[in-house]
């Protein structure tokens, strides 16, 4: 008796179990039926924000995450930027959101500007713009202005260019606007507000999107409208004056009066490490002939580049170190920095200027 009353008490906890079972799976199809009715149908945008401070928007930057908020998306299959696909996480994807991040090949210029998300019942389109900067390059106006082209895109709504240099960690942050002086969609020309000597180019548009330039200026400052107090100025065979206003890039630039292969020096007060930084740059300015000249020398003539002056135009180069000792014997510091005259022309007088010099 007790052996035929443990089979029914046992048959009857596996009927029990059964009844349980079949109720959950009952219960999990109805919540299977109405999510597929849910998402029936096409994805609908309503936002998109970006990740980092959920803020909405509708230009996007290359390679940044961003939220996309709307209906029907728990079957999304497929993100679109400009055509370009997308990846997207469905771990975190809901019925109502998904997090995308647009692809660095993504294109950004010439395009129509489209978002689009696909799931398994159809797509939708929405206006989405991106935006990136790929370079920069440097430039003077004819009023001695320098100016800096952002070239990348979709530039079209650029609302602002302010340059960044300190943080605010370090409590040195210091954020100067540009002047804009030229829009399209692919470059963007500013005037490089005064003071500055390194800094990050941040652009801004009227659709909420901001990207960052790589690093603008020098990393080591020689000369900028006044000479590093590190430094000391000396000559031979001629004059100089360290605050010529014309031409000058800024408020001043050095005007150096020469005669023939005479020189001006610079000198830090501590010698710097030869490796430390990838290139010595400067602006000259000439106002005699085509073809006249000045070396650029280090180390008391050690190591020479020579540079042509362009007349009545200033004129950026940027020397990489290894320029100077092309067949190797590079110094272990720099202890003097020079500028020859070197035009070999046998004039009384030279005239030329130096501007914005220092190491990169």
């Amino acid at each position: 008796m007790k052996r035929t009353n443990f089979k029914i008490k046992t048959v009857s906890q596996l009927l029990l179990m059964i009844f349980t079972v079949f109720s959950l799976v009952s219960c999990d199809s109805d919540f299977d039926v109405e999510s597929i009715e849910t998402a029936e149908a096409a994805p609908v945008i309503h936002s998109v924000s970006e990740a980092r401070e959920d803020v909405p928007v509708t230009q996007g930057v290359l390679e940044n995450t961003y939220i996309i908020r709307g209906e029907n998306l728990a079957s999304l299959v497929a993100v679109y930027f400009n055509g370009y696909q997308a990846s997207f996480n469905p771990a975190l994807t809901t019925d109502n959101l998904t997090f995308v991040t647009v692809p660095e090949s993504a294109p950004y210029v010439g395009q129509e500007n489209t978002l689009r998300l696909e799931n398994l019942y159809g797509s939708t389109d929405y206006d989405f713009s991106l935006l990136t900067i790929e370079d920069f390059t440097e430039g003077t106006t004819e009023d001695g202005i320098k100016t800096v082209t952002l070239i990348g895109g979709d530039f079209t709504d650029t609302s602002e260019v302010t340059f960044t240099s300190g943080t605010e960690e370090e409590g040195n942050l210091v954020e100067r606007p540009a002047e804009i002086l030229s829009v399209s969609e692919t470059e963007v020309t500013v005037a490089v507000p005064d003071g500055v000597e390194q800094a990050y180019i941040n652009l801004e548009t009227s659709r909420g999107a901001s990207a960052q330039s790589d690093s603008y200026g020098f990393s080591y400052s020689i000369y900028i409208d006044q000479l590093n107090p590190a430094w000391s100025m000396s000559q031979w065979g001629g004059t100089y004056d360290i605050e010529a206003t014309d031409p000058a890039l800024g408020q001043y630039s050095i005007q150096s009066v020469r005669e023939g292969w005479s020189g001006l020096t610079f000198t830090p007060e501590t010698p710097i490490p030869f490796n430390q930084y990838t290139a010595l740059t400067v602006s000259l300015y000439g106002t005699g002939d085509a073809g006249d000249m000045v070396n650029v020398a280090i180390n008391d003539f050690a190591g020479t580049v020579g540079v042509e002056l362009i007349p009545g135009q200033w004129n950026k180069v940027v020397l990489p170190m290894g320029s100077f000792f092309p067949t190797g014997g590079a110094p272990a510091v720099i202890n003097r920095i020079d500028f020859q005259e070197a035009s070999g022309t046998s004039k009384p007088q030279y005239i030329f200027y130096v501007d914005d010099f220092g190491f990169l």
